[in-house]
C-alpha cells in the first residue's frame, strides 16, 4: 500500500487542503500543535473510521462547522483506490455520514461499517476487526503514536502478552485454553448431575420385576373372570331370545287394546259430528226463511241511467272550466307585458334602437295606448271570473246529485249479497246431509271392527303375567352378569394401572441408562481434554510464541545496537516480551534509563514489531508503508545521525516522518511543512 493523496475539510485546524505524498521517504515538518497528528489520524479515520477511543467523530471535526470529510487515495497491488468518509454534527454528538469508495474507477456508495469492511477486504486484514475498536495491525505496523508504543512497554507482563496475541492472532489459544478450563467446570457439574441421575438404577431395574411378576398374576385372574363372563352372557342371550318372544305378543295385545279404545273412541265422535251436523242443518233453515222473507224486487236501470249522464256532464264542465282558466292565464300575461312597456318607456331618455331622445308626449301616448289594452284585459277577465264562478257551482251540484245516485244504488249491492248468502247456506245445507249420511255408514263399519279386535284379545288374555315372569328371570341375569363384568373391569384396571407403572419405570430405566452412556462418555471427554487436547494447545501456542520471539528479539536487538552504539549497553526480550537492559553487567530496567535510551528502546521495539508483524502475518498488503510520530524525542544530536542510517536500513517503499527538529530535514528525500496561523493549518510541499 502507497499514499497518494489526502484531502481534508473541516478537520481540526485545518479548513480546506491537500497534501500529495510521493513514494520514499518523507517528512511531515513544522513546530509542535501545527498539525501534523492531524494528517496522521486523518488518514487513520479515511481508512477504518471512527474508532471508539482512538479517533473519535468530536476530535475530529473543526469546532463551530456542521460537516466535514477526509479524502484519501492510495495504491494497493497496483490498484488506484479513492476512499471518502464524512463527518456531520448533530445537536448532541459528530457521526459518520454515509460516504464512497473507487476501484480502479468504479464508485460505490457505502455505509460507514461497508467501507471499512471493504478497506479490511483490500489491505488483507482479519475480518474479525470489523467488530473492534482498534486495528492493531494497523497501530504496530504502519502508524503508532510514540507514547503507545512506550505504554506497551510499561505494562504488565501479561497484558503485554495479551496484546501481542491479538495482533498476531493467537489469542485464539487462550481463548481455547480458557474455554477448556471453563468447560471443564461444566462438565463437573454435568457428571455431577449424571451421578445424580443414575444412582438409583439397579432399584428401580428391581422395581421393575416385582412388577412383572404382579401383572402376570393379574393376567391369571382375569382369564379365569373372562371365562365366567362368557358364561353368563350365553345364559343372558338365551333368557333374553325367550323374553323378546313374550314381549312381541305382549306388544301386540297392547296394539290392539289401543285399536280398540281408538275405535270406541272414533264411534262417539262419529255421533257427535252427526248430531252437530243436524243442528247446523236446522239453523240454517231459519235463516234462509228469514232471508227469502226480507227480499223484494227493485229496478234501478232509471238511476243508473241519471249517474251516467251527471258523470258525463262533469266531465264536460270540468274541460269547460280548464279552458277559462287558461285564457284568464293569457289575459293577465298580456296585461303584464302592458305594464312593464309602460314602466320600460317611461325609465327611458334615448330609445336604444333608432338612438333618438324620447319625447314626453310619445312617452304619454304609448301610455295611453297601453293603458286602454289593460281596461280591455280587464273587461275580459271580469267575464271570464264569472262564467269560472257559474261552472265550479254547477260542478258542485252535479258531485252532490252522484253522491245520492251512489248511495241508490248500495241497496243494490245489498240484496244481491242476501240472495247469494241464501245459496251459500242451502250448499251447505246439502253438504251437511251427506255428512251425516257417511259418519252413519262408518260408524257401522267401525262396531264391525271392534267385534273383531275383541275376539283377538280374548286368544292373548295370559300373556302379560308371562311377560312379567320371563322380565323378572332376565333381570337376575343381568344383574349377574353386571357383577361379573365389573370385578372384570376393575381387575383390568388394577392391570391398566401396574403397566402404566412398567412403562414409567422402563422410561425412566432408559433414560438412566442413557444417562449412564451419557455419564461415561462426559469423564472420557474430560479426561481427554485435560490429558491431551490442552497439552496440545500449550505445546502449539509455546511454538508459535518461540518462533515469534526469537524473530522479535534479533530483530529487536539489531536496531536497538543500530541507535546506540555503547558496548556497556545491552538489551534482550524475556519470555513476556519485555525489554530487559543489560547495562556495564548488571540488568537494569527501563525506567533507570536516559529519555533518549529510552526513546531508542521505543523505537527498536516498534521497528522490530513492524518487521516481525509483516513476516508473520503473510495476507496483510501494508508492508510498504511505514508512518514514525515523533521517534526521536529526546534523542541527543549524535542519536539523531544514527536515524539516517535506520531510515537507509528501512526496506520500505514509502515512510511518513513527522518531527519538529530541523536536522532530520536532510535525512528524507521529500519534506511537507505544516504552517498553522489563527488556529489554521496549512501545508506547504517541497
Amino acid at each position: 500500500m502507497i499514499i497518494n493523496s489526502l484531502k481534508l475539510k473541516n478537520i481540526r485546524s485545518y479548513l480546506e487542503e491537500e497534501m500529495i505524498f510521493p513514494d520514499g521517504s518523507i517528512m511531515l515538518s513544522g513546530d509542535i500543535g501545527t498539525g501534523k497528528t492531524t494528517i496522521l489520524l486523518a488518514i487513520e479515520f479515511a481508512l477504518f473510521g471512527i474508532m471508539r477511543g482512538q479517533v473519535s467523530g468530536t476530535t475530529l471535526l473543526r469546532h463551530g462547522t456542521k460537516d466535514g470529510y477526509v479524502e484519501l487515495e492510495f495504491t494497493v497491488e497496483g490498484k488506484k483506490v479513492l476512499i471518502r468518509r464524512e463527518l456531520k454534527r448533530s445537536v448532541k454528538t459528530v457521526s459518520q455520514d454515509a460516504g464512497y469508495i473507487i476501484i480502479s474507477g468504479e464508485k460505490q456508495d457505502l455505509t460507514p461499517q461497508e467501507l471499512k469492511s471493504k478497506i479490511l477486504t483490500l489491505l488483507g486484514y482479519p475480518d474479525e476487526l470489523l467488530t473492534k475498536s482498534k486495528a492493531l495491525i494497523y497501530r504496530y505496523t504502519v502508524y503508532t503514536a510514540q507514547e503507545e508504543m512506550k505504554q506497551i512497554l510499561a505494562e504488565k507482563p501479561e497484558e503485554r502478552l495479551d496484546v501481542l496475541r491479538r495482533i498476531f492472532n493467537i489469542d485464539k489459544y487462550k481463548r481455547i485454553k480458557d474455554n477448556i478450563l471453563s468447560y471443564q467446570k461444566e462438565l463437573r457439574t454435568k457428571i455431577a448431575t449424571l451421578e445424580g441421575r443414575t444412582e438409583d438404577l439397579e432399584q428401580k431395574e428391581n422395581e421393575l420385576k416385582d412388577y412383572k411378576e404382579k401383572v402376570t398374576l393379574f393376567e391369571n385372574e382375569i382369564n379365569k373372570i373372562t371365562l365366567e363372563v362368557e358364561e353368563k352372557k350365553k345364559i343372558y342371550l338365551t333368557e333374553k331370545e325367550k323374553t323378546d318372544l313374550i314381549d312381541k305378543k305382549r306388544t301386540e295385545l297392547l296394539k290392539l287394546k289401543s285399536e280398540l279404545n281408538s275405535k270406541k273412541e272414533n264411534i262417539e265422535r262419529q255421533k257427535i259430528i252427526a248430531k252437530e251436523k243436524e243442528e247446523e242443518i236446522v239453523s240454517l233453515k231459519e235463516k234462509v226463511s228469514l232471508i227469502k222473507s226480507e227480499l223484494k224486487e227493485t229496478d234501478f236501470t232509471k238511476t243508473k241511467e241519471e249517474l251516467k249522464l251527471a258523470e258525463e256532464k262533469i266531465v264536460a264542465i270540468e274541460e269547460n272550466l280548464q279552458k277559462v282558466i287558461e285564457r284568464q292565464s293569457a289575459f293577465n300575461q298580456k296585461s303584464r307585458g302592458s305594464e312593464e312597456i309602460i314602466q320600460k318607456i317611461t325609465s327611458l331618455d334615448i330609445c336604444p334602437t333608432c338612438e333618438q331622445q324620447v319625447t314626453i308626449e310619445y312617452k304619454e301616448k304609448v301610455k295611453q295606448r297601453e293603458d286602454a289594452k289593460v281596461k280591455t284585459i280587464q273587461e275580459q277577465l271580469s267575464k271570464l271570473q264569472e262564467l269560472k264562478e257559474k261552472r265550479q257551482k254547477e260542478l258542485y251540484q252535479l258531485k252532490k246529485r252522484i253522491e245520492e245516485l251512489n248511495n241508490e244504488l248500495s241497496e243494490e249491492k245489498i240484496l244481491l249479497l242476501k240472495k247469494k248468502q241464501v245459496i251459500e247456506y242451502e250448499e251447505r245445507i246439502a253438504m251437511s246431509k251427506q255428512i251425516i249420511d257417511r259418519t252413519i255408514k262408518e260408524s257401522q263399519e267401525t262396531e264391525k271392527q271392534i267385534l273383531d279386535i275383541q275376539e283377538k284379545i280374548s286368544g292373548v288374555k295370559d300373556v302379560e303375567e308371562e311377560y312379567l315372569k320371563a322380565r323378572k328371570k332376565l333381570e337376575t341375569t343381568s344383574d349377574e352378569l353386571k357383577q361379573k363384568e365389573i370385578m372384570l373391569a376393575e381387575k383390568k384396571r388394577e392391570q391398566q394401572s401396574i403397566n402404566e407403572v412398567m412403562q414409567r419405570l422402563i422410561l425412566e430405566i432408559e433414560k438412566k441408562k442413557e444417562s449412564r452412556v451419557e455419564l461415561n462418555k462426559t469423564r472420557q471427554v474430560k479426561e481427554w481434554m485435560l490429558k491431551y487436547f490442552l497439552s496440545v494447545i500449550y505445546l502449539m501456542e509455546k511454538q508459535i510464541m518461540l518462533k515469534i520471539h526469537q524473530e522479535f528479539n534479533e530483530t529487536f536487538q539489531d536496531w536497538f545496537n543500530t541507535l546506540i552504539e555503547d558496548e556497556n549497553l545491552n538489551v534482550r526480550l524475556d519470555e513476556s516480551f519485555s525489554p530487559m537492559i543489560n547495562q556495564n553487567g548488571y540488568e537494569t530496567t527501563i525506567d533507570n534509563l536516559s529519555g533518549g535510551e529510552k526513546t531508542s528502546v521505543a523505537l527498536a521495539y516498534r521497528l522490530a514489531l513492524n518487521k516481525v508483524i509483516n513476516n508473520f502475518i503473510s495476507t496483510i498488503k501494508t508492508k510498504d508503508l511505514l508512518i514514525l510520530d515523533e521517534p526521536t524525542d529526546g534523542f541527543s544530536t549524535e542519536q539523531l545521525d544514527r536515524v539516517r542510517d535506520v531510515l537507509e536500513k528501512i526496506n520500505i517503499k514509502q515512510i511518513i516522518l513527522v518531527s519538529h527538529e530541523p536536522k532530520m530535514e536532510s535525512y528524507v528525500e521529500h519534506i511537507v511543512r505544516v504552517h498553522k496561523e489563527e488556529h489554521v493549518s496549512r501545508v506547504i510541499t517541497s
